[in-house]
C-alpha cells in the first residue's frame, strides 16, 4: 500500500486495477512511500496503524471482474515479467501462490483458451474477501475504466493538483474488448460465479446475459 504523511492519505492497491501506475504517480509526484506489502488490505493496515494514520483519507480502485479475469489469464499465458516460470515475484522474491501456479501450468501445458481456463478453475462464486473488505471500507473507490478521472477527483479532495497517470504494466496480446473472450458456452457460468461481486462493485452484465441471473 501507499501512504503519505504530509497529505494524510492511504492508497490500497488491488491487483489489475492500474495499481502500478497509480503508485508510481503518488510516489514520484507527491512524495508518498510504499510500505510493507504492495497489496495490503484495509483491515491489515488498521491493525498496525497509529490513531493519527487511521484518520487519513483512504482510497482504492476496482475493475470489472469479468475484465480482471481475462487480464489474469493473459498474465499467466504470457508469463508476465517471467514471474510464473520463475515462481516468484521479481520485486520482492515472494513465491507465487500455488493456485496461480496451477493455473499457469494448466494454460501453458494445454495451450488452453480463456474459455477452457475459466471453465476449469471458476466453478464456485468468485470472491476476493480481503480486497472486497477494503473496497467496502475506504473513503473513495476509483474505477479502472475511468481511472484518470477518478484519481484527479481524489487529488482534488486532497487539495492537490491534477496529474497525468503514467502508462505502466500493460497486459500483452489481448483485445481491449474483454467480453469477446466469453464464449456462449461459458456465459451462464460467468454470470453464476461473478454476480455477487459484480453487484457489490457496481458493474452490470451485458443486457443479453441478464436472462441467466
Amino acid at each position: 500500500m501507499v501512504i503519505n504523511h504530509r497529505h494524510r492519505f492511504c492508497y490500497f492497491a488491488i491487483p489489475r486495477t492500474g495499481s502500478q501506475a497509480t503508485t508510481k504517480l503518488l510516489v514520484e509526484e507527491f512524495g508518498s512511500e510504499v510500505i510493507l506489502k504492495m497489496h495490503m488490505s484495509y483491515d491489515e493496515f488498521q491493525q498496525q496503524a497509529t490513531e493519527e494514520e487511521k484518520a487519513y483519507f483512504t482510497f482504492c480502485a476496482v475493475r470489472n471482474p469479468l475484465d480482471s479475469l481475462v487480464s489474469s489469464y493473459f498474465k499467466k499465458k504470457n508469463d508476465h515479467n517471467g514471474r510464473f516460470s520463475r515462481g516468484t515475484f521479481l520485486r520482492t522474491g515472494k513465491s507465487i501462490a500455488e493456485r496461480a501456479m496451477n493455473e499457469y501450468r494448466f494454460i501453458t501445458e494445454n495451450d488452453a483458451t480463456f474459455a477452457e481456463y475459466f471453465q476449469h478453475f471458476y466453478t464456485e462464486p468468485y470472491h476476493i474477501p480481503r480486497h472486497e473488505s477494503t473496497v467496502s471500507q475506504v473513503d473513495f473507490v476509483m474505477h479502472f475504466e475511468r481511472l484518470q478521472i477518478d484519481i484527479n477527483l481524489v487529488l482534488e479532495e486532497l487539495n492537490l493538483s491534477p496529474s497525468l497517470l503514467p502508462t505502466h504494466n500493460t497486459t500483452q496480446e489481448r483485445s481491449s474488448v474483454f467480453l469477446e473472450y466469453y464464449t456462449p458456452a461459458i456465459i451462464p457460468q460467468a454470470v453464476a460465479v461473478t454476480k455477487d461481486i459484480m453487484k457489490a462493485w457496481g458493474y452490470d452484465f451485458p443486457i443479453s446475459w441478464r436472462a441467466y441471473l
